[in-house]
């Protein structure tokens, strides 16, 4: 069953469709077989896989119960109409006659908000998913979309704002972030720009857990150009594989500029431990480097450490 409509008038343009009915999943009967198989460049094989139904042996029986599944669909679209208006001027030269009825000026309507609403359900999942874009004192986007479901790996949620002020100057922020049973991630950027000044500034962050590997990223990065341009970056890398290894990795890189002179720096340090076979080891690295550049002298330094450990073998 499906339906469908839209309208406009005055002050909106819309329309709408939605649709309900049934899938069939008979599909996730079949037996699947899957050859045993050798790993590019390495000589692990995988196991051979014979015989395997989605169906029975992924737990889709236990909460589905059918194979026939009922879903609904529903999209909706909206634009609201915006009152004010754009002029343009248009001049006109007549001298040896006169044109009648001609406007001076041309008057084009602003953006409206539009909107986008998207929703689908089954017995499996639900999906949502909402979209966004406001003019007003600011023009600003936004998105949301989110799963809900019987299996928690399904299940995530997704949203993001962006918007754009034009007050004493351009500022355009932007926020993102995402959540699940695996992944959660933030992303947050700001960019200003003025007469005197440039600047802008970004933090990334991510966090993984799966069976096998535990991660914590993180980046930040910094610039502006107020007394001189400068720019910054830190990256944060902390990991666990399932204890056979654990480490953590920092690097920060700092630059300054000037017509006089410019200037780098960067450090990195890491660090690893773990065990193969009841067997530990560990090992730390550093390294430090600079540069200094004029129009009289260059300087530049490097640095490197480094320590490594095999209980048993060597230290």
């Amino acid at each position: 069953h499906q339906n469908f409509s839209a309208g406009n008038n005055e002050n909106s343009i819309e329309a709408h469709i939605g649709i309900n009915g049934e899938a069939n999943l008979d599909f996730l009967n079949i037996p699947l077989t899957i050859p045993e198989m050798t790993l590019p460049y390495t000589t692990l094989t995988t196991p051979q896989v014979k015989d395997f139904s989605l169906w029975e042996q992924t737990g889709l029986k236990d909460f589905l119960k059918t194979t026939k599944q009922s879903f609904d669909l529903s999209v909706k679209a909206q634009y609201k109409k915006n009152k004010d208006k754009h002029i343009i001027p248009i001049p006109f030269y007549a001298k040896d006659f006169q044109v009648l009825s001609i406007p001076n000026d041309i008057f084009i309507p602003a953006m409206g908000n539009i909107t986008y609403d998207f929703s689908f359900k089954s017995g499996i999942i639900t999906l949502n998913t909402n979209v966004g874009l406001y003019n007003q004192s600011d023009i600003v986007a936004y998105f949301l979309t989110s799963s809900s479901s019987v299996t928690d790996a399904l299940q995530y949620k997704l949203e993001g704002t962006s918007s754009l002020t034009r007050k004493r100057g351009l500022k355009l922020a932007t926020a993102l972030s995402l959540s699940n049973k695996f992944v959660e991630g933030n992303h947050d950027s700001t960019i200003s720009l003025t007469k005197k000044n440039m600047e802008a500034s970004v933090t990334t962050s991510a966090e993984v857990q799966i069976p096998i590997l535990r991660m914590k990223f993180k980046q930040e990065l910094n610039g502006n150009t107020k007394s001189k341009p400068t720019v910054s970056s830190s990256i944060e890398l902390m990991y666990d594989l399932n204890s056979t290894a654990t480490g953590t990795i920092n690097h920060k890189l700092n630059l300054e500029s000037l017509t006089s002179y410019f200037y780098i720096e960067s450090s990195t340090k890491g660090d690893i431990k773990g065990s193969v076979l009841s067997i530990e080891y560990s090992g730390t690295i550093a390294s430090e480097a600079s540069t200094y550049l004029n129009s009289k002298s260059t300087r530049s330094s490097v640095k490197l450490q480094g320590a490594s450990k095999v209980d048993g073998i060597w230290n």
